[in-house]
């Protein structure tokens, strides 16, 4: 049985965008301009810049690649038919390691964020709560992507009211001297602050994952993924320069955007703003648990993970197994608390799917044009997007992938690479065997 016939199609368009500004817009845009700000002062805005002008490049990339194909995978399915099984194999590996991993930190970010919603609490409630989100959304889940997609809707209109009454009412108490100097520390530390910028911006490669389940992806999809990044990077500066302008303390500031609210909202401010960042990492928190079972469920589809994990529930329609086993490890790492030691695999797990789908680009065109020839059979369906400037994007889109790459810290990359490295004999247990057949189905 094909995915098609397993795999339901309950999301159009308007889910898609909401779903993915809830996974984009997590606690990042609350917690970075503090530190931002103590790095560079309100020249913190050009990393800011720099950082959503590469995530729009890579963006572009995704929208180009995905408009593609209509199964789920997202840049593992983009990599295994570019370059073959092992580089499939290990797109799809570090994804989803990558997805578990930030799925446990949100858990136990979330538990984090309600104490000064709650105050005094005793010292197992971290632990219980983020352990009953973690069932709680995996139950969720189980039962079908519509259900899915009914809770995040209601947390992302949440989350983003806090946001805009910060923005609308800031910018009425913005001054113009909170500006100045504007690089107090000079551009030094461009490069360590758009790195630590970038990842306020992640998530929007996620989006092509359940493409199974989207109704017709082909065109919903890269539509989805620019839409978000438009609204995403619109949010993140307006939030950045009402911060700026004004709260003097902002630099170093752990709570930077609820301190901000206070000085010109008053206590009530800083609550709905605390309350923000816990609604904000629910609902990023609710994409992760839709997104990263399919991950799994994906490599089984073609051959690369057990079998079981592709089991689809006959009457939800859901990946039931890889649902159940993604969800029990992530509770294990959020009670754990390991996650902490092996969140630096995503910095090298993120860009293993952003440069094999900004490097598919000229792959899958070239074949487009082998393609064209009498009698070439076509492997994939042709771009229903199509990025302009020719070879270009793609090509700005590696090498500055690639340049952030050399600047990360030796540390992480090693991490990365050892997570990678783990990845090998299940390749060899599962994959190897298999990827020709896996091939041939495609």
């Amino acid at each position: 049985m094909t995915e098609r016939d397993q795999l339901q199609r309950v999301l159009g368009l308007g889910d898609v965008v909401l779903l993915w500004i809830s996974s984009v817009i997590g606690s990042g845009i609350f917690l970075l301009p503090g530190i931002a700000a103590e790095s560079m002062g309100p020249a913190a805005l050009v990393p800011l810049g720099v950082a959503g002008g590469l995530c729009v490049l890579i963006a572009l990339c995704f929208a180009e690649v995905s408009s593609r194909f209509d199964r789920t995978g997202g840049a593992y399915l983009f990599a295994s038919e570019a370059f073959g099984g092992f580089a499939g194999f290990s797109v799809g590996w570090m994804a989803w390691w990558v997805r578990v991993i930030a799925w446990a930190a949100l858990a136990n970010g979330f538990a984090l964020a309600l104490l000064p919603l709650v105050g005094d609490v005793p010292a197992w409630f971290d632990e219980a709560v983020a352990a009953s989100l973690v069932v709680v959304l995996g139950g969720i889940n189980l039962y079908g992507a519509r259900e899915s997609a009914a809770v995040m809707r209601v947390f992302n209109v949440l989350k983003l009211a806090p946001l805009a009454l910060f923005v609308v009412i800031g910018v009425l108490h913005v001054e113009g001297g909170g500006f100045e100097p504007f690089a107090p520390h000079g551009y030094g530390s461009l490069a360590d602050t758009t790195m630590l910028l970038l990842w306020a911006f992640v998530g929007f490669e996620s989006i092509p994952i359940p493409a199974g389940e989207i109704r017709d992806p082909g065109r919903t999809v890269p539509l989805a993924i620019l839409v978000v990044m438009a609204v995403v990077t619109v949010v993140y500066a307006l939030v950045f320069v009402v911060a700026v302008g004004t709260y003097e303390g902002l630099a170093g500031s752990e709570n930077p955007v609820a301190e901000s609210a206070s000085a010109f909202m008053g206590p009530v401010g800083a609550t709905l703003v605390a309350a923000g960042i816990a609604i904000s990492i629910f609902g990023t928190k609710a994409v992760q648990a839709l997104v990263t079972p399919r991950c799994a469920y994906a490599l089984a589809e073609r051959g690369q993970a057990p079998a079981a994990l592709g089991w689809v529930h006959a009457n939800r329609r859901t990946p039931t197994v890889a649902i159940l086993l993604t969800t029990g490890i992530t509770l294990g790492l959020t009670l754990s608390g390991t996650f902490a030691e092996l969140a630096v695999i995503s910095v090298v797990g993120r860009f293993f799917e952003y440069i094999a789908t900004c490097v598919a680009v000229p792959v899958f065109r070239a074949r487009d044009r082998a393609d064209a020839e009498p009698g070439a059979a076509t492997a994939v369906g042709p771009a229903r997007f199509r990025l302009p400037l020719g070879p270009l994007v793609p090509l700005l889109a590696t090498v500055l992938c690639v340049a952030l790459l050399i600047e990360t810290d030796p540390d992480k990359l090693i991490a990365g690479g050892a997570a990678f490295a783990l990845g090998i004999p299940f390749y060899v247990a599962w994959g190897r065997r298999s990827a020709a057949a896996a091939t041939a189905r495609s």
